[in-house]
């Protein structure tokens, strides 16, 4: 374990942030859609917040709507990408030192418990593609729990039309939580990226359904 340390610090010194042509074209389109779905809930759920507050309930509730079909549609997507990053990440010889989560940035209860177990657990895993897998399940984990949450109290909420201050509070700050997971899978994807060569970003991008254009690609990094 001292040695597998002292390999990591040097990596750590050592890592430069580096991506193929593949690497980043993948990356800019998976970020995009992730930045992008994030948005719309963020924009959906804050401003079902203010329009509530300036009296039209309806569109509230509407924007609301639109927030939960956004977040129905996009979940399964992401974690189908947080499973394919797993996948690939065991092709890799090394990767960038992983911060674990932090249980201060999560508002849900199961969110913060999620996070002190990843910090714990990465203190024990020896290498740092074990903290990356298991930073990358605690990801998946956490955007399951969220997701659940959002879509219930929305449907909630709508259902019976409750215009409870502390409801509508509670779900913004969910959404919150849901952001931040978006961020750290996005922050996740490019570690992976910069780790894999040009070959294995090709292969990534085409299971990925991303890339229709990977042979137009320049071969090697």
């Amino acid at each position: 374990m001292i040695l597998v340390k002292r390999n990591e610090d040097k990596v750590r010194s050592d890592w430069q942030t580096l991506l193929s042509p593949s690497g980043e074209r993948v990356f800019a389109r998976a970020k995009n859609e992730i930045e992008t779905n994030t948005t719309m809930i963020d924009v959906a759920v804050n401003e079902a917040w203010e329009i509530k507050q300036l009296g039209n309930f309806d569109e509230a509730l509407r924007f609301l709507n639109i927030g939960s079909e956004i977040i129905e549609r996009f979940t399964p997507n992401l974690l189908s990408l947080l499973s394919i990053m797993t996948k690939f990440s065991r092709m890799v010889s090394a990767l960038a030192p992983v911060q674990p989560l932090f249980p201060a940035d999560f508002h849900l209860a199961e969110l913060t418990n999620l996070a002190y177990l990843n910090m714990l657990l990465s203190q024990v895993a020896i290498s740092t593609k074990q903290r990356f897998r298991l930073k990358l399940y605690t990801i998946g984990k956490g955007i399951s729990i969220t997701s659940h949450y959002l879509i219930t109290r929305i449907k909630n909420v709508v259902t019976h039309r409750s215009p409870e201050e502390r409801e509508w509070i509670e779900i913004a700050k969910i959404g919150q939580d849901f952001s931040k997971l978006s961020e750290e899978s996005v922050r996740s994807f490019r570690a992976l990226l910069e780790a894999l060569s040009n070959e294995a970003a090709r292969d990534l991008a085409r299971e990925l359904y991303v890339s229709s254009d990977t042979k137009s690609l320049p071969p090697g990094r």
